[in-house]
């Protein structure tokens, strides 16, 4: 009885450490939510920048972190970058822009 008593207390134990670690920050000071409203925020501005024509044929790549996000890539016009800086900064949730969009292909 005392050893079928010990085993109950340890897989408790352990339980309750899985599910301390599923709701650990995902990364240092981000929350699980915090990571995936980035992550939507990134998805609306990659779904946006495909839907607008003068840009879905280029490579722009869109990170999140806190509700700032980072563009980086490579566009032809000048018209085309402020196209994207707009629709980055336009999207909910965006705070910031980083914009490290080139004019001009490699």
């Amino acid at each position: 009885m005392r050893s079928f008593t010990r085993l109950a207390s340890l897989a408790a134990a352990m339980g309750t450490v899985a599910l301390l670690g599923a709701t650990a920050p995902v990364f240092a000071g981000e929350t699980a939510g915090d990571y995936m409203d980035d992550t939507a925020i990134s998805t609306k501005i990659k779904a946006s920048l495909v839907k607008d024509q003068e840009l879905k044929a280029f490579d722009i790549h869109v990170d999140t972190d806190h509700g700032v996000v980072h563009l980086a890539g490579n566009v032809d016009t000048k018209v085309q970058k402020a196209d994207a800086i707009r629709i980055a900064k336009t999207t909910n949730g965006v705070k910031d822009v980083v914009n490290d969009i080139v004019v001009g292909r490699n």
